[in-house]
Parts: structure tokens; sequence; C-alpha cells
């Protein structure tokens, strides 16, 4: 019997084949990576890609045991190399993480009321109050770039310092005479339902810029013009709704602004 003609042989060889051709798959998703997406994020498509390959070399049988040793360096070699990398951009955005970290918490401590200031003090309140604004935009133009045990604290600091403002314009603001109150209840409403719109429109934006950079990473690795040509209309129309989204959140935080000022009685 011919090598070709024996069963065994060829399904082997058949097998050896998918696996190389699923290694070389995952050899592609090591090129350009969106440097704005968190490092989990960055990863994630490679290493479920990698845990597939895994469990190919655990099912395909048969397969000859030096097409599986050949294969097997291939895949572990590639592996080690990515982890590598991974290690190097972690300790990478460590560093400018806590740099993001110390920035964010001057703001901070800036926007802290000192225990000894006179009660009714609204222009210390005022000033200490844009710094508290500046920590809040820092932290939410940072947080692609930071761990999240740094965006954690930052997050609950600016709140313990935003409950600490709050209190204090409540006290002044009980020295004022206060709209009516259908309109304190309208306005209530309108920031509630802006705030909504807010919190759904970060998570769409957040949803279609991990969109494009997938479309991008594909697009740096395609060689296929009619798949290319789709991904490019696709990507164009996904920065369009990118933009949209971008200028949406720039209403409602100005519309949240506004109603948050008005509550205050400003």
């Amino acid at each position: 019997m011919k090598p070709e003609d024996d069963p065994w042989l060829k399904n082997a060889h058949k097998n050896a084949e998918h696996l190389a051709g699923e290694i070389k798959k995952l050899s592609s998703l090591t090129g350009p990576i969106q440097s704005n997406l968190p490092i989990i994020t960055k990863y994630q498509d490679f290493w479920n890609t990698a845990k597939h390959v895994t469990g190919l070399f655990k099912a395909l049988k048969p397969l000859a045991h030096d097409d599986r040793d050949l294969l097997w360096k291939q895949f572990n070699t590639l592996c080690q190399d990515v982890k590598e990398k991974q290690k190097s951009e972690y300790g990478m955005l460590k560093s400018l993480s806590l740099g993001h970290f110390d920035e964010i918490l001057k703001q901070v401590e800036l926007a802290q009321i000192p225990a000894d200031a006179p009660p009714r003090d609204i222009y210390r309140l005022v000033e200490r109050g844009q710094a508290l604004k500046t920590a809040g935009e820092l932290l939410a133009k940072y947080k692609h770039e930071m761990l999240a045990k740094h965006k954690k604290t930052c997050f609950d600091r600016i709140q313990k310092v935003r409950t600490s403002h709050d209190a204090l314009w409540e006290t002044l603001n009980a020295e004022k005479p206060h709209p009516k109150a259908e309109n304190v209840s309208h306005v209530q409403k309108n920031l509630e339902l802006n705030t909504e719109r807010y919190r759904k429109a970060a998570v769409a934006l957040e949803n279609f810029q991990i969109s494009a950079a997938h479309i991008r990473r594909f697009l740096a690795t395609s060689d296929d013009p009619e798949k290319i040509a789709r991904a490019t209309a696709q990507l164009a129309e996904t920065e369009r709704r990118i933009n949209d989204i971008k200028e949406g959140i720039q209403n409602f935080e100005k519309w949240i602004e506004e109603d948050e000022r008005t509550l205050k009685g400003e």
C-alpha cells in the first residue's frame, strides 16, 4: 500500500495541515494592536484563539508524532513571545497608570475643603469644585491607560469629595429661596433622563471604539481586496457613529451641568 493510500496517514496529514492553518491565523493576531485599549482587551482575541488551538491539539486525531511536536513547538514559541510582550506592556502600563493616578489625586487634594474653612465660603467651594471637575475629566480621559485598582481608588476619592461638596451646597442653598416645587421636579427629571442617556451613550461609544479597533486589526492583516473594501466601508460608518455619539455626549454633559446648577440655585 502506498503511503498516500493509507487512511491513517491521510487523516494525520489533513489534521496537521488544519492545525498549521490555525496557528498561522493565531500568528496574524500578533500584529499592530490599538494602543488606546486596555491590555486585557488588546490581547483577548489572541488568547481566545490560542485556547481554541490548544483544544485542537487534544481533539485532532490521528496526528503524526513528529508533526505534533513541530507544530506544538511553533505554537508554544508564539504564545511565549506574546506572553513576554504582554508582560512588558503591563510594566509600561503600570508606570503610565501611576503617572495618571498621581495627577488625578493631586486635583482631588486641591478639591478638598479644609476642616477649618468657613462653612459659607461660596467662592472657595466654587474654586474647589473646579478642581474636582478636573479630576473627573482626567479620570474619564485616561481610563484606558490605567490599571483597574488605580481607577477604582481615584473614583472612590472623587466620590467622597463630591459628597462633601454636595453637603456644603445644601447648607448654602438652605438660606436661598428655592424654585417652585413643580419646577424642581421638572429639572430633576431632566437631570435623571440626561444622566441615563449619558451613561448609555458612554457604553455605546466604548463598544463602537472596540469594534473600530477590531476592524483596523483586520485591515492590517487581510490581503483579500473584496473583504478589505467591505471592512473599509464598515470602518468609515463606525467612525461616523463614534463622532455622532461624542457630539451627543458633549450635549448631555452641558445639559447635566445646567440642571445641576439650577437645582443648586445658581
